[in-house]
């Protein structure tokens, strides 16, 4: 049987878990309880009926995550357990799981026997609170807090004894769209799963599909682990393009409208804004900037250079290329002079990945520096339609902005108007991938104002592709919409706050309500010099069923009470605040826990790195004028352990010393400081100095009094 690489998946061909599980009723299993920090999914039992701790009398024999189709918006994902009564006696059971974000509830199947049937309304025993034996309920649990995982929480009532009963949720999860893939994240089910089924079997409806980037390669379905999450993807040619229409506009919108209830005259509506492909570049020639800077990953420019080798196997014969790597200085690739080799020139490729193997990563990340060379050599090229393939793991400092980089950029390109540059980001970043750009990122703001297009897609994931599909997914990416503005009809209000704009690959889904018609919204925002607009007519779906699944309405669980839905009374608070808990630990995921730095960090890395250079500078100086003396302001961006931008002013010195000032700058850059574990945070450090001269006795240097620093956060990372 075949092993995969990564990822903990495992090939298994053959007969549905369920069907196997299905054959063997009467087994009796005994289940460990696992040790772990970090619960997810859990199974719970009346443990006063069932006091044997040994013994799991309910246990999930199985559980599939089958994804079927996609609108274009939402796909059409099914989870589906067995759930195995092994005692002799009847038995409640209450299953709650992590969803994907942005999950809604519209279905329920459940099969007794083998036979599947819808969710039916379950009657009301005599017992306060319990249902009909054999009834299944389901309700959508609410995230704990803003951007955690939603949940479900099944509720069987009375299990016959030895009898396995099966059970689908059929939900509606907002995808992201990567490059040409459809990508949908599982969320982990968690280290304890006691009762809980040993593995996770994935099925996408496609021919092709892969798991943490491995493909199905033909398989029907894939296994994992079901304690790490898996990020599923498909093809985009396999699923629905734009509901259906076959195109996806640049600014792409959808208005989704549920009425909550038959004749009534009010409702629910989701907005879901997505950024889809545009019009691939043509260029006349291509040039590659790789980020070398610190906190990079050693081996990204390896993979970067993997999967725009792959791009340049699917460019036109003839079209040349350039290669420049930056840091706090930018380095040309290709010796001076030489002529500029073509895309498809095997030795030249070999010769960029030989001088990017050779240099190693350093402090500083200067995209300007880096898009004035690309600037100059563009020029000496003749180039019209150049196309500059900026490859970086998404760090770039704040302070730096998209202004002075695009004057510096635009100054190199000296009179030249004809020349029509393209700029693309291709974002080598795990968690960026994972969790998607926010507008306010740096990387974001800077690609909206300099016009550019960002691509988030894995550039590991691009190397295994073919050259046909890297050049479309790269060279389709779209730009960075900025000053997004949605109009909403005085009918209607939305309740979820809009961002500033939208970026590649997420979906972003606003929910809001009306009264009367289902509103028509009116979204607008800039794509680089051009504004886009949008107004989606609202799709109306259908209401799901009255006690078969109660949804997250603003009456919250009175409404799903109304419905029908009920817990065990065994089932008590202790039990259900455990399991919302647990739900919200799992969207955080094992073992991220983050790091993060502070003053007293910055300080004892300042005080031996920087403060005894900055010393010996100002000695020197003083051989220069005894006179001089006053206030410095040292101020860094710092990310990833990696000093990004270090300045020195020196405005507060009495006299101007360009030696002095030059000292000091080299003095900053020395700053080494470590990185915080999953720490994404950007930090702005002020510091002050103050330099006496020695009017009497021997010179120095202080620190200014407390408080005076500054540690400023730029780019709020995540906190575990």
């Amino acid at each position: 049987m075949p092993q995969a690489s990564r990822g903990n998946l495992r090939y298994r061909p053959g007969v549905s878990v369920l069907a196997r599980w299905m054959t063997r009723l009467g087994l009796v299993l005994c289940v460990a309880a696992l040790a772990g920090p970090v619960r997810a999914d859990t199974l719970q039992i009346d443990l006063q009926a069932n006091p044997e701790r040994n013994f799991q009398v309910v246990q999930e024999l199985a559980y599939e995550a089958i994804v079927h189709d996609t609108d274009g918006y939402r796909a059409d994902l099914r989870l589906r357990v067995a759930l195995h009564n092994a005692s002799n006696r009847e038995q409640d059971a209450v299953l709650s799981l992590a969803l994907p974000r942005g999950a809604e509830i519209h279905g329920l199947q459940v099969a007794q026997g083998g036979v599947w049937s819808p969710g039916k309304v379950a009657g009301i025993a005599a017992d306060p609170g319990r249902r009909d034996p054999g009834s299944v309920l389901v309700r959508l649990l609410a995230p704990v807090t803003a951007g955690e995982l939603p949940g479900a929480e099944i509720v069987a009532f009375s299990l016959d004894p030895a009898s396995t009963t099966q059970i689908e949720i059929q939900l509606k999860v907002p995808l992201r769209l990567q490059g040409d893939r459809w990508e949908l994240e599982l969320p982990g089910r968690g280290d304890e799963r006691t009762g809980l089924a040993g593995e996770r079997r994935i099925i996408v409806k496609a021919p092709r599909f892969w798991v943490d980037g491995t493909s199905n390669a033909g398989e029907l379905f894939l296994v994992t682990q079901p304690d790490e999450r898996a990020l599923v993807s498909w093809p985009l040619e396999q699923g629905a393009r734009a509901g259906g229409h076959g195109t996806m506009a640049p600014l792409d919108a959808h208005v989704a409208a549920v009425s909550d209830g038959p004749g009534a005259r009010s409702g629910r509506f989701a907005l879901s804004l997505r950024l889809g492909p545009t019009a691939p570049v043509r260029p006349d020639h291509v040039v590659l900037v790789v980020d070398r800077s610190r906190s990079t990953a050693p081996a990204m420019h390896r993979e970067a250079f993997a999967a725009v080798a792959a791009l340049f196997d699917a460019l036109p014969a003839g079209l040349t290329f350039d290669a420049i790597s930056f840091a706090r200085r930018a380095r040309p690739l290709l010796a001076e002079g030489t002529a500029w080799p073509e895309v498809h020139d095997q030795a030249a490729r070999e010769r960029i990945a030989a001088a990017l193997d050779a240099g190693s990563r350093e402090q500083g990340t200067d995209l300007a520096a880096a898009l004035t060379l690309a600037g100059q050599r563009i020029v000496a090229r003749g180039a019209k339609r150049p196309l500059i393939l900026v490859i970086t793991d998404g760090m770039l400092p704040p302070g730096a902005g998209p202004v002075p980089i695009a004057a510096a950029f635009q100054a190199s390109l000296g009179k030249r108007r004809d020349i029509r540059p393209e700029l693309l980001f291709l974002i080598e970043e795990p968690l960026l991938a994972r969790t998607g750009i926010a507008p306010e990122h740096p990387i974001a703001t800077i690609a909206a104002g300099l016009g550019a297009r960002i691509s988030l897609a894995s550039l590991a994931q691009h190397g295994n592709d073919s050259g046909e599909a890297v050049a479309r997914a790269m060279l389709s990416a779209p730009g960075v919409l900025r000053d997004l503005q949605i109009s909403v009809p005085r009918n209607a209000v939305l309740e979820t706050s809009a961002p500033a704009g939208l970026v590649a690959g997420n979906v972003v889904v606003l929910a809001g309500s009306y009264t009367g018609r289902p509103p028509t919204l009116r979204v607008r925002g800039r794509l680089g010099e051009q504004r886009t607009q949008h107004s989606p007519r609202p799709e109306l779906r259908p209401t799901p069923p009255a006690a078969l699944v109660a949804t997250m309405r603003p009456s919250g669980p009175d409404q799903a009470a109304a419905e029908g839905f009920a817990l065990p009374p065994w089932y008590g608070r202790r039990y259900q605040r455990s399991a919302r808990l647990d739900i919200s630990w799992a969207g955080r995921g094992r073992g991220d826990e983050r790091g993060h730095l502070d003053e007293k960090i910055f300080r004892r890395y300042l005080g031996t790195r920087v403060f005894p250079r900055a010393r010996a500078c100002y000695n020197l100086a003083l051989g220069r004028s005894q006179t001089l003396g006053g206030r410095v302001t040292f101020a860094f961006e710092v990310g990833k352990g990696e000093v990004m931008l270090a300045t020195a002013d020196a405005a507060g010195m009495t006299e101007r010393d360009p030696a002095f000032e030059s000292c000091l700058l080299e003095a900053a850059w020395m700053l080494d400081i470590p990185a915080g574990k999953l720490d994404q945070q950007i930090y702005r450090v002020r510091y002050p100095l103050v330099f006496n001269p020695p009017r009497t006795g021997r010179p120095s240097m202080a620190e200014e009094p407390p408080g005076t620093s500054t540690i400023e956060l730029l780019l709020g990372g995540p906190r575990g």
